[in-house]
C-alpha cells in the first residue's frame, strides 16, 4: 500500500524523519534555507517543525549563527535504537568470534532497496584504514555489492544497471554493466565476491550475501577486508573464502530465524 492510500499516514511525522536524515557525519550543520529546499519544504513548514524539534531537544540551534545540528535528545535515541537493534546483539557475536580467530577486518551490512547499510565492523590493525559509509550505493565497486547483486532478481538488477553511475575509484573499477554482469556470473559460480582493490588501492575484500532463507530474499552482506601489500588474491581466496561464506551462511540463519 502506498503512502498516498494509507489513511494512518503521517505526513508531518514523515517530514521530521526526513529532516534528521538531513544529518550526518559529513553534515553535521545545516541551515534553515538548507533543511527546506533539500526536505522539500516550504519555509514556513520547516520553521515549525524545526522549532518543535528545537524544543524538543532533537535538535540544537546556535543563536548567533542560527545554524542547526542534531541536539542531545537526538544522540540519546540513536544509542537506545541501536541497543536496541536485536539482529545487531544476535549477529555481533559470531562476527566477533571470527575475529579473533582470523585477524582479518570484517565488515557486515544490511540491504535497504538497493542501498547497504553498515551494520557491525571489526577493524584488524594491519587493514588499510577507511572510513565505511553508513549508506553505499556504489555496489559495483564493492565485494558486499557484487555479492548481494548476484543474488538479486532479474527485474531488480536491471533496476541497478539502469540507475548505476559506474563511479571509477580505482584504475580496477569496473565502469560498464556488461563487464558487471560478467564478473556477477563468476560470483555466482564460485560462491564468493572479490573486490581486487576496485573501490580503494591497497585493499583486497571478498564478500557473500545474507540471504532469509525463508523468503529467498537478499538481506545484506558480510565481507574480509585484507591489505593487497601483504595477500594476494589467490592467498585471499584459499584461506579465508572458505571461513567467511560458513560465516554467512550462519549470519543467513540468524536472519531467517529473526524473520529479519
Amino acid at each position: 500500500m502506498s503512502t498516498s492510500q494509507n489513511s494512518y499516514f503521517s505526513k508531518t511525522f514523515e517530514k521530521g524523519i526526513i529532516i534528521m536524515s538531513l544529518f550526518d557525519r559529513d553534515h553535521t550543520r545545516r541551515s534553515l534555507s538548507e533543511i527546506a529546499e533539500l526536505a522539500g519544504i516550504n519555509k514556513t513548514s520547516t520553521y515549525r517543525l524545526v522549532n518543535t524539534m528545537v524544543t524538543m531537544g532533537l535538535l540544537s540551534k546556535n543563536p548567533r549563527s542560527k545554524t542547526l545540528r542534531l541536539g542531545p535528545k537526538a544522540l540519546m535515541l540513536g544509542h537506545n535504537s541501536v541497543q536496541g537493534f536485536e539482529l545487531l546483539h544476535m549477529i555481533k557475536p559470531l562476527i566477533d568470534e571470527a575475529f579473533q580467530v582470523y585477524n582479518v577486518t570484517i565488515d557486515s551490512t544490511l540491504l535497504d532497496g538497493l542501498t547497504l547499510l553498515a551494520l557491525y565492523r571489526r577493524e584488524a590493525t594491519s587493514t588499510l584504514f577507511f572510513r565505511q559509509p553508513l549508506a553505499s550505493t556504489d555496489l559495483h565497486a564493492r565485494a558486499m555489492g557484487k555479492a548481494v547483486l548476484s543474488k538479486l532478481p532479474n527485474e531488480d538488477l536491471n533496476c541497478f544497471l539502469e540507475q548505476a553511475p559506474f563511479k571509477k575509484f580505482t584504475p580496477m573499477t569496473i565502469v560498464s554493466g556488461e563487464s558487471l554482469c560478467e564478473e556477477l556470473n563468476i560470483t555466482r559460480s564460485r560462491g564468493y565476491a572479490i573486490n581486487n582493490e576496485e573501490h580503494m588501492k591497497g585493499l583486497i575484500c571478498i564478500g557473500s550475501a545474507i540471504v532469509n532463507y525463508r523468503t529467498k530474499k537478499v538481506a545484506g552482506a558480510i565481507s574480509f577486508d585484507l591489505p593487497s601489500g601483504e595477500f594476494s588474491i589467490e592467498n585471499v581466496e584459499n584461506n579465508y573464502a572458505g571461513p567467511m561464506t560458513k560465516l554467512a551462511h550462519d549470519l543467513s540463519e540468524i536472519v531467517t530465524m529473526d524473520e529479519y
